[in-house]
């Protein structure tokens, strides 16, 4: 029998702890779970006594569910009813000293508990109990059938509980209970955490309700660090300005103890092994090149080292087994989250937070970080920076935000570093790294190429060395490129790599995501055509020492055909015949000089 029931009574329901809520019959009866909260119908035969343990609902017993304010009075009456009940007050004297009326002082005092001490002033609550409602037997059924149809789908709202539940009973010729009756109901029989899952998703119901026992105990940098990518919130453009080449990729790496960038890599392809290689070899090694080719101060990004352990999560190429066989090769610990746990990353997670809400989001061209921010901005139009661009100032918000006392530290990540390296003051250098050329050689990314008697084609460049005279015409040689500095590659002759620069000792190589940003919309160039301006200006230059060498040469023998004229005219065979003789004869026209306008004067 249910009659022995009673509401606000502890049982065990189906297994669970749980509290009676309202009885209906020995078939439906509604349960509080006590772990999660969540309302659910049971029959009599699901539920099992817990000796007499009860639980009033209407008066709590913990201090916490009461505002400072209720807990002042309880404690007043409770001081005024000891009193009274030593003897020390009258109940005249203490109803006027309480301002209440001499019968509601007499309901006090039954109340009154020393055990319990001033918590024992709290009364019960007026009107129906918590979880006790007015919907009979048949709709409450109906409302919880609806609501578990719902909830098992993958989209679910509280106003589709509500058609169900105003179909079944159109169908059944009841009356439909209101909207707000229904979302009150669901919201017992729903967890929050389970509505907040339709809502937001897994994951975001993962990150906020899941428990996270423990925290990790770091000590000193490079003990732990993290990596991870993320698609860059800004639209850039191609080198010619006009065309959208799209969003880059960020892989960053980052020191737990510190909050130190040890290293990151900027793509403009999907994360791949070379994208994880680069971020890698540049956190470890030292940056001194990278610094000043991007026209920083290498002292401006001293922070590199081998990580103990390296954190990530589980993408494909983070758990390659390359990258996992080269960090046990050079000490490194590689560890993952577990699966669907992005918290286990909330570092990393929240520099790059930083980064694009803090810093990105203020350029032109951003993309925002969701729709409604992104509302009446059009990226594309407003973009302004090429990769080449958006690489420089992205290096120079890394120095700024090293610079930057940190909330959580209290000092700023080079502070931080600084103070474990060389708290005495000094460069702080992490201990050296052993054998750099040999880690540097195995985290760059491999191509195969014929070695021609030009020398290595590769990636728009030209790479000679004396040493490949003995190799040429040999094909699928292995060529080891450091994404980071075209100007050297490394071949693979006789089982050994050899370094080989460019042909050309006097260039300058870009970058390898420089490179393939050029590439994109890039003017086509026919065969024969000039593409430099240096061969523009030569070929102009040609063109000028040939009109002018033209020019001098008809002047020369326009000249020299005259005076060639005038022998022939003014010859000594024909002087005799000449009226005057020799002495009347004319000298010689002089052609250099101008000749003079004639006038009727002469």
């Amino acid at each position: 029998m249910t009659n022995d029931l009673k509401a606000g009574e502890l049982v065990v329901a189906k297994g669970k702890l749980a509290k009676i809520q309202q009885v209906f019959s020995e078939k439906n009866i509604r349960v509080q779970l006590v772990s999660t909260g969540v309302a659910i119908m049971v029959s009599r035969h699901d539920i099992e006594r817990i000796g007499n343990a009860t639980d009033d609902s209407d008066i709590s017993r913990d201090a916490n569910d009461y505002t400072a304010e209720q807990l002042l009075v309880f404690s007043e009456r409770y001081d005024v009813l000891r009193k009274w009940r030593r003897g020390e007050l009258t109940a005249v004297e203490g109803s006027k000293k309480l301002n209440l009326s001499k019968s509601y002082f007499f309901r006090l005092a039954k109340l009154y508990d020393e055990d319990l001490g001033p918590l024992s002033m709290a009364l019960r609550k007026r009107g129906r109990k918590k979880g006790v409602t007015r919907l009979t037997e048949e709709m409450e059924t109906i409302i919880s059938k609806a609501t578990k149809k719902i909830f098992k789908k993958g989209v679910a709202s509280f106003s589709k509980v509500w058609l169900e539940v105003d179909t079944t009973c159109q169908e059944k010729k009841l009356t439909s209970p209101c909207k707000d009756t229904v979302l009150r109901r669901v919201k017992i029989l729903v967890s929050e955490e389970d509505q907040f899952k339709f809502k937001k998703g897994k994951d975001a119901a993962s990150q906020k309700y899941s428990s996270r026992p423990g925290k990790k105990s770091i000590s000193r940098p490079l003990q732990w660090v993290q990596m991870d990518h993320t698609l860059v919130d800004i639209i850039l453009l191609a080198d010619d300005r006009v065309h959208i080449i799209g969003r880059p990729w960020l892989t960053v790496v980052i020191d737990i103890k510190t909050r130190v960038i040890l290293g990151y890599y900027l793509s403009l392809h999907v994360p791949s092994a070379v994208s994880v290689a680069c971020a890698l070899s540049h956190s470890i090694l030292p940056k001194k090149e990278f610094a000043t080719k991007l026209g920083l101060d290498p002292v401006d990004y001293l922070f590199y080292g081998v990580p103990e352990v390296l954190h990530m999560d589980n993408a494909s190429e983070f758990t390659s087994p390359k990258l996992k066989a080269g960090c046990t090769s050079f000490g490194i610990d590689p560890e993952y989250r577990p699966i669907g746990r992005k918290h286990f990353g909330g570092h990393v997670e929240r520099l790059i937070g930083t980064f694009m809400t803090g810093k990105v989001q203020l350029l032109k061209g951003s993309t925002m970080s969701n729709t409604v921010a992104r509302r009446g901005v059009d990226s594309e139009k407003s973009a302004t920076m090429t990769f080449s661009e958006f690489t420089r100032w992205f290096a120079r918000e890394v120095v700024v935000y090293h610079s930057t006392v940190h909330s959580q530290l209290g000092e700023s990540p080079r502070q931080a570093w600084n103070n474990y390296f060389a708290p005495s003051g000094g460069v702080p250098y992490p201990p050296k790294i052993a054998q750099p050329d040999k880690l540097r050689l195995y985290f760059m990314p491999e191509e195969t190429r014929k070695i021609s008697p030009q020398g290595i084609s590769l990636h728009g460049q030209q790479y000679w060395d004396p040493i490949l005279a003995p190799f040429v015409g040999t094909q699928h040689v292995v060529v080891k490129y450091d994404p980071f500095n075209l100007n050297a590659v490394w071949v693979k002759l006789n089982s050994e790599f050899c370094p080989v620069r460019l042909s050309d000792l006097t260039a300058q190589a870009a970058t390898y995501e420089e490179y393939r940003a050029s590439r994109f919309y890039r003017k086509p160039i026919r065969a024969g055509a000039i593409d430099s301006e240096a061969g523009r200006k030569a070929y102009r230059e040609k063109q000028g020492i040939e009109k002018e060498s033209a020019r001098l040469t008809r002047k020369e023998r326009r000249r020299l055909a005259s005076e060639q004229i005038y022998r022939e005219a003014y010859s000594p065979a024909d002087a005799a015949t000449q009226v005057g003789g020799v002495g009347d004869r004319k000298a010689p026209p002089d052609y250099s000089v101008r000749p003079k306008r004639f006038t009727s004067e002469n």
